[in-house]
């Protein structure tokens, strides 16, 4: 999951983000202009994880971070986040 992780991060310039309230809005840039074609709606604990996404995290970083600013359950948030990476796996296309 740890190669997943990167890969996302490393997309992450190709991305643009918009706030809408309560959502970030991932929107793909293709040759530097945003297409709005194309977006992912995230909520509150998606936009803190793409928001804290730092090169070299793994599953366990992340965890971390996620039950330091949610006070949440290690392993309900393992078994989200898990979901969550896979989601954007196939939005990013990696």
């Amino acid at each position: 999951m740890k190669d997943v992780i990167q890969q996302i991060y490393e997309k992450k310039e190709s991305y643009v983000c918009r706030n809408t309230g309560e959502e970030l809005l991932l929107i793909p840039l293709k040759d530097n202009v945003a297409d709005f074609d194309q977006y992912l709606t995230l909520n509150e604990a998606g936009a803190f994880i793409w928001d804290n996404l730092d090169e070299g995290d793994d599953e366990a970083s992340l965890v971390a971070k996620i039950c330091s600013e949610f006070e949440a359950d290690e392993t309900q948030v393992l078994t989200d986040l898990q979901a969550f990476l896979e989601k954007l796996r196939s939005f990013l296309e990696i």
